[in-house]
C-alpha cells in the first residue's frame, strides 16, 4: 500500500525442472498461456546441482570491522537512537525503545564486507520491500526477455467466417498494464480482435469463455487492510486475468463554471453500470469521489476551474469479467458478433490459436519496484505460480519464488512470502536476506542487473524517491524499493557514491501500528539519515 501514504514446496531441482519445461514450451512455437521466457533463455542450466550453497553470504572481515565499518556502526546507532526519542516524544510516550525495532544491514560490494550489522537476522515484516523478491525471481526463473502469452483459441470449427462453438481464452496472469499510468489498455485487445478477424472469423455461435486454468479466484490476501480500504488502488485484486492490473482510472477536467466537467474511465467498458456526474466549479479545489462496487462504478463531486484537470485510481471489484468485457467489446468494434455470453470456467480442453495476446515482464518491472503498483507485483507473483510451480495460487507463487531465492544462495529461512507486493502482515524477511538478495541479482548477467537496478526508485529523482534527499550527495546515486504499512517502515537497495565503497543496504522498522504518522514525521528521516551516512567519507 503504501509507500505512497494512502488512507488506509517443492524442492529446487523440481522447481528448475518446472522451469525449464516451461522454458522450452515457450519456444515451441505454440500459444502457451504462460509467461514465458525467449528463445535464448531456453537452454537449461547444466550446472543445477551445483547451484550455491542457501547461505547468506557472509562477512569477509568477520571479527576484524574495518574503521569505516566501525564509524557507519556508531553512526546508525546514534541515529537510531535519536529518532526513537523523538518517535517516543511526538507520541508521548506510545512508541519507545521497547517497541520500535529498527534491523539494518549494510554490505559493501568491491569487498564483501559487512558494514552495519544491527538486528540484521530478525524476521520483520517487510512492505513493499517484498517487491524485490518478486521481481527477483521473475528475472532469475525466466529471464528478462519474459512475457506473458495468452492465446486466443477456436473452440469449434471455423468456416465460412463462423466460428461453430465458443472463442475460448486462456489465463497466463498478464496483468494487461499500461505503463503511462493512463489505464489505456483498449486498443491492444483490439489488436488481438483485428488478428482474429485476419484469420477469417466474423461470427461465434457459442460463448466468450475464460478459462482461469490454475489461477485462485481473485480476492484480498491473507492479512490484507480491512475491508474499507478493498476500494483503494493499493487493494486492487489478482487473478488469470486482468486490465490495467486491476486499476480503473478517472481523468477528469474542468469546464465552464456551473458546467459539467469532462470526464473519461479507462480501461472501457467496465462492465458495471456508471454513475458519473462531476461539475466544474469556481477556485482551485477539488472533491471529487470515487469508487467501484459489484454493481456500479462512481466519479460524482466537483473540481475547481484553476485546477483544469484531475486523476484518480481505485480498484475494480473483479478483473476477471472486466477483462471480459473489454475483450467483447474489442470483437464488436472490429466486427465480430458474439451470439453467446462470457462465461467463465476452468480446465477446458484445449483448441485451435487462432490469435495471442502478448506482454513484455520488462515494462512492469518500473512499475512495481519504483511506482510500487501492488495488484501487478501480485500478477507477477501468481504467474509465476502458475507458469513454475503449476498453480497460479498463493502457495505455487512462494514455492516458485523460494525456488529462486534459493538459486541465489539465501536460506528458506530468511524471507517468508504470503503475496507479491507486501501488503500482508505475515510477509517477513530479515535485513541481511534482503542485502544479500540486493547483492547476489546486480551479481548476475550485466543486463538482468541493470534492468533490476534501474526498475528502483532513484533517491530525489524517480518513484517513490523521488522527493527524498533532493539536493543531497545521495541524489541520483540511491536505487532503492521503499515500503511502508501502518506500522512498518522499510527501505532497502544500492547506494554508488562518488567517493566512498558502492554498498547494498536494508533498514526496516516496525513500531506499534496505530502510529502510523510516525512514518513521515521519524521514520522516513531516520532512513534519509542513514542512507547519507552511507555518503559520508569520514564514517
Amino acid at each position: 500500500m503504501a509507500d505512497r501514504q494512502r488512507p488506509q514446496a517443492p524442492a529446487r531441482a523440481a522447481v528448475a525442472a518446472l522451469a525449464a519445461g516451461l522454458l522450452a514450451l515457450g519456444c515451441s512455437g505454440e500459444a502457451v498461456a504462460a509467461v514465458t521466457a525467449p528463445a535464448q533463455a531456453q537452454e537449461p542450466r547444466p550446472a543445477e546441482a551445483a547451484a550455491p550453497r542457501p547461505t547468506v553470504p557472509a562477512n569477509r572481515h568477520a571479527g576484524v570491522p574495518s574503521a569505516r565499518a566501525r564509524a557507519l556502526t556508531d553512526g546508525f546507532r546514534a541515529a537510531i537512537a535519536r529518532w526513537t526519542d523523538e518517535a517516543r516524544r511526538l507520541s508521548k510516550g506510545k512508541a519507545h525503545g521497547g517497541n520500535v525495532r529498527v534491523a539494518a544491514c549494510v554490505r559493501a560490494l568491491d569487498s564483501g564486507e559487512e558494514l552495519v550489522a544491527l538486528r540484521a537476522d530478525e524476521l520483520q515484516t517487510p512492505a513493499s520491500n517484498m517487491k524485490l523478491a518478486t521481481t527477483a525471481a521473475a528475472l532469475i526463473l525466466l529471464g528478462r526477455g519474459a512475457e506473458w502469452v495468452t492465446p486466443f483459441e477456436a473452440a469449434g470449427a471455423l468456416a465460412g467466417g463462423t466460428l461453430s462453438g465458443d472463442l475460448l481464452v486462456r489465463a497466463a496472469g498478464d496483468p494487461l498494464y499500461d505503463a503511462s499510468g493512463r489505464g489505456q489498455v483498449e486498443e491492444r485487445l483490439r489488436a488481438v480482435a483485428r488478428e482474429l478477424r485476419g484469420q477469417g472469423l466474423r461470427r461465434v455461435t457459442g460463448d466468450l469463455v475464460l478459462d482461469e486454468g490454475t489461477f485462485e479466484t481473485p480476492g484480498p490476501g491473507p492479512a490484507w487492510p480491512d475491508p474499507s480500504q478493498h476500494w483503494a488502488e493499493y487493494c486492487a485484486l489478482s487473478g488469470g486475468f486482468s486490465a490495467n492490473a486491476g486499476v480503473l482510472v478517472a481523468e477528469v477536467r474542468a469546464g465552464a463554471v456551473g458546467g459539467a466537467a469532462r470526464l473519461a474511465v479507462h480501461p472501457s467498458p467496465h462492465g458495471l453500470a456508471s454513475a458519473y456526474g462531476v461539475r466544474t466549479v469556481a477556485g482551485g479545489k477539488v472533491d471529487v469521489r470515487v469508487g467501484a462496487t459489484r454493481s456500479t462504478v462512481t466519479v460524482k463531486g466537483t473540481l475547481g476551474k484553476d485546477l483544469g484537470e484531475y486523476r484518480a485510481e481505485f480498484a475494480h471489484p473483479d478483473p476477471v469479467a472486466w477483462f471480459g468485457a473489454l475483450v467483447q467489446d474489442a470483437l464488436r468494434t472490429e466486427g465480430i458478433a458474439l451470439e453467446g455470453t462470457v462465461r467463465r470456467a476452468r480446465g477446458l480442453p484445449a483448441g485451435r490459436v487462432l490469435a495471442t495476446l502478448r506482454s513484455p515482464l520488462a515494462p512492469c518491472l518500473d512499475g512495481i519496484n519504483a511506482e510500487s503498483r501492488n495488484a501487478l507485483a501480485d500478477q507477477v507473483f501468481l504467474s509465476l505460480g502458475h507458469a513454475v510451480a503449476g498453480a497460479g495460487t498463493r502457495a505455487g507463487a512462494a514455492q516458485a519464488v523460494q525456488g529462486a531465492l534459493e538459486r541465489l544462495g539465501l536460506p528458506a529461512s530468511s524471507v517468508r512470502q504470503v503475496d507479491g507486493s507486501g501488503l500482508s502482515r505475515e510477509d517477513r524477511a530479515s535485513a541481511r536476506a534482503l542485502c544479500a538478495l540486493l547483492e547476489r541479482v546486480l551479481g548476475s548477467d550485466p543486463a538482468t542487473a541493470r534492468l533490476y537496478r534501474d526498475s528502483l526508485a532513484v533517491m530525489g529523482q524517480k518513484g517513490t524517491l523521488e522527493g527524498r534527499l533532493r539536493g543531497s550527495p545521495a541524489e541520483g546515486r540511491v536505487f532503492a524499493k521503499t515500503g511502508w504499512i501502518a506500522g512498518v517502515s522499510a527501505l532497502s537497495g544500492y547506494a554508488e557514491p562518488e567517493r566512498a565503497p558502492r554498498c547494498v543496504f536494508s533498514i526496516l522498522i516496525e513500531y506499534p501500528e496505530e502510529l502510523g504518522g510516525l512514518n513521515t514525521s521519524c521514520f522516513k528521516p531516520l532512513q534519509d539519515e542513514l542512507v547519507a551516512l552511507l555518503f559520508d567519507e569520514g564514517a
